[in-house]
């Protein structure tokens, strides 16, 4: 099966509340797997809320709801229109052409998982074929990058902010026949320290030996992983949402002391695959102690980026 995507520009109006109130921003996410299709609501709303939202996909269907489900009767190209109003009245919509086919008579069911920590994303092989066997896949990955192997190796994306890209699988059975899969992801570079907006370190004033602890958390994205890379490279943890458990510190360098007017580094590389702003990670406080605060990028409605996240102090003990 393949694949069209035709984004057209969002068309608002403000309702007949204040003038000054913003039109929400109309947006979605998809993916299908012959006939049926599965969307996801991206909208946000810089000055309120998404208050309601309606599905159009454009075989007389629709949907209310913020993640629908939808199969369509037959193959074609469907313009499934998304509307949306604010808790302010002011309306905004979008449309994305959706290309869907049935499969072949006997043909295998392509599917796949895919999971990303920052820019390296896994995709993992799950197609079958009832009455035959799967002995081909071609993966394109979005960039102009591709394989013919049934689970790649780990696939690097370049992109130096957010970017969103469609992964695709087309597999192939025994008998020639052929099923396609996509899904939309969203991937970003690894979150780095940033003071007052700028990129800086945590300078050890004197000879120190330093923990790392969770202070609080308030995500549930998968795979955020937390690590420094300077002047020694430690993993403190692979999925920060929901392990070490919150209180948890970690001694580096094995506990032994750091010479005095070392800079020290660390990253937080996000999980999330539906980013909607890039992953931050502020610095606040001074040496002996500082506090690292990270927002994993999942939100952009207002009052995100909250940057509680993650929350983790480092202090430098002499």
């Amino acid at each position: 099966m393949s694949m069209c995507v035709v984004l057209a520009v969002g068309c608002g109006k403000d309702s007949s509340g204040p003038g000054d109130n913003a039109p929400p921003s109309a947006n979605f996410s998809y993916s299908c797997a012959d006939l049926a299709c599965s969307f996801t609501d991206l909208s946000s709303d810089s000055d309120g809320s998404v208050a309601a939202l309606t599905w159009a996909f454009g075989d007389d269907a629709s949907s209310t709801s913020a993640a629908p489900s939808h199969a369509y009767a037959a193959s074609g190209d469907f313009v499934v229109n998304l509307a949306v109003t604010d808790n302010d009245g002011a309306e905004n919509s979008i449309t994305k052409t959706v290309t869907v086919s049935a499969p072949a008579n006997g043909a295998p069911s392509a599917d796949f998982e895919v999971s990303c920590r920052s820019l390296d994303c896994t995709v993992v092989d799950r197609s079958t074929d009832a009455d035959g066997t799967v002995v081909g896949w071609q993966w394109n990955f979005g960039d102009g990058q591709t394989s013919t192997a049934q689970n790649p190796p780990v696939h690097h994306y370049a992109n130096s902010g957010l970017q969103h890209y469609t992964v695709s699988l087309t597999a192939t059975d025994d008998a020639g026949l052929q099923s396609s899969r996509s899904a939309d992801i969203t991937v970003s570079p690894p979150a780095r320290l940033s003071c007052n907006g700028v990129a800086c370190s945590l300078i050890l004033n004197q000879a120190s030996r330093v923990s790392v602890k969770l202070t609080s958390r308030s995500c549930t994205a998968r795979n955020n992983a937390f690590r420094i890379t300077a002047p020694v490279s430690e993993t403190l943890f692979s999925d920060g949402c929901y392990n070490p458990a919150v209180g948890t510190a970690f001694p580096l360098n094995g506990g032994n002391m750091f010479p005095a007017g070392t800079a020290l580094d660390a990253e937080v590389l996000s999980g999330s695959l539906k980013l909607e702003t890039s992953p931050a990670l502020r610095v606040s406080g001074a040496y002996p102690t500082w506090t690292l605060s990270f927002d994993d990028g999942e939100d952009g409605t207002p009052p995100e980026p909250d940057f509680n996240d993650l929350v983790l102090t480092v202090t430098a003990t002499p």
